[in-house]
């Protein structure tokens, strides 16, 4: 293992004049296509229905359900959430997808759940699964998918909350945990990141090398992310390939995907907003006292490691369970591969802690 992580750094040495070579070509490129070609598309899109059909045969069998949220002077696109289990139950599992995946993700997890009696709802956020989609990048923003999440919550009027986050969806989540601390009764963090970190020197770099590589690619890459060609790294056979591609039949319906990574910072500078918001969030997160489940891969050169040693941090009375796989694309559909182990956790965690109550 300390070997694989040795190759890393000259990788990351040539990595970033490479990607910064590729970005400039795709954008030079990206500029003249637009400047020949202009063309206007609406700001909001939405992806057809029948982008998926079929879905039932891959395991997500829920009626679909959709609402469009207003918070201040902001009218926001809709947003889609699958919401199963009783309505009535006062034992509500709020699911968060990270990048670049949507309520699809969690398909197995909520039938294993709601079987159980819980509430089970998973969001899209904007940009996202079936939910509408700003066709700019430049629209979406942390403050957009925190404000979403908050009027969501509010908008549905949940309380006595297990929310569970996931990849990307970590900062955005806890984010919103500070906001309505007395709606959220309890939290289940799988591997995640709590950016920013004050460590900038390279083992820093070397732990975040994954995290980095994706958001590399990103940049590189924008709206024209090759993601049925990532998933094959990720062991998804071809047929689940087209669920998680569903939301995106062509690059236009990619500006959400391609800004996410863009907005979680890695180290201490970029935008000042986020990194400030991260640092409450932490400090917020330091006085949490109601109970928390970590279930990170036990995979060391991917940089969970590193993130599940800083929420131990945060949570020194959490309870730590390792789930074994590794390698940064497996993490981010673990809940592919690892469902039953991770509802049967999670299951557990909140029989232990209801009968503390």
């Amino acid at each position: 293992m300390l070997n694989k992580k040795r190759y890393i750094i000259p990788v990351l040495i040539l990595m970033f004049p490479l990607v910064l070579s590729l970005a400039i070509i795709r954008h030079a490129a990206s500029f003249l296509f637009r400047a020949l070609k202009p063309k206007n598309y609406p700001p909001v899109l939405r992806t057809p229905e029948e982008s998926f059909a079929g879905l039932s045969a891959l395991g997500y069998t829920f009626e679909p359900n959709f609402i469009e949220l207003c918070g201040g002077n902001l009218h926001l696109p809709r947003v889609h959430y699958v919401d199963e289990g009783p309505p009535n139950s006062d034992r509500v599992i709020l699911l968060i997808h990270g990048e670049p995946t949507w309520s699809f993700l969690y398909r197995f997890m909520i039938k294993s759940l709601a079987s159980k009696g819980y509430r089970v709802i998973a969001l899209d956020f904007i940009g996202f699964g079936k939910s509408d989609k700003y066709s700019s990048l430049d629209m979406y923003t942390h403050d957009l998918h925190t404000l979403t999440l908050r009027l969501f919550i509010e908008h549905l009027k949940l309380s006595k909350i297990t929310l569970v986050v996931h990849d990307w969806g970590g900062p955005v989540g806890l984010s919103v945990v500070k906001d309505i601390p007395n709606l959220i009764d309890s939290l289940c963090i799988l591997n995640t990141v709590l950016p920013c970190r004050e460590d900038t020197g390279l083992k820093h770099l070397v732990n975040m090398f994954h995290f980095l590589t994706w958001s590399a690619v990103i940049f590189v890459c924008q709206t024209h992310l090759p993601l049925g060609y990532l998933l094959g790294y990720a062991s998804i056979d071809s047929k689940t390939r087209r669920g998680y591609t569903a939301p995106f039949p062509n690059y236009r319906y990619k500006a959400g995907v391609a800004r996410w990574p863009q907005l979680v910072p890695m180290l201490p500078w970029g935008c000042k907003r986020i990194i400030e918001d991260m640092r409450s969030t932490k400090r917020f997160l330091r006085k949490w006292d109601k109970p928390v489940l970590l279930l990170f891969s036990d995979d060391g050169i991917s940089g969970s490691g590193a993130s599940k040693d800083l929420f131990k941090s945060l949570f020194p009375n959490g309870e730590d369970i390792p789930i074994k796989g590794g390698g940064h694309l497996y993490q981010k559909f673990i809940q592919e591969f690892k469902s039953d182990e991770l509802s049967d956790h999670l299951m557990r965690f909140l029989r232990k802690h209801s009968a503390v109550k």
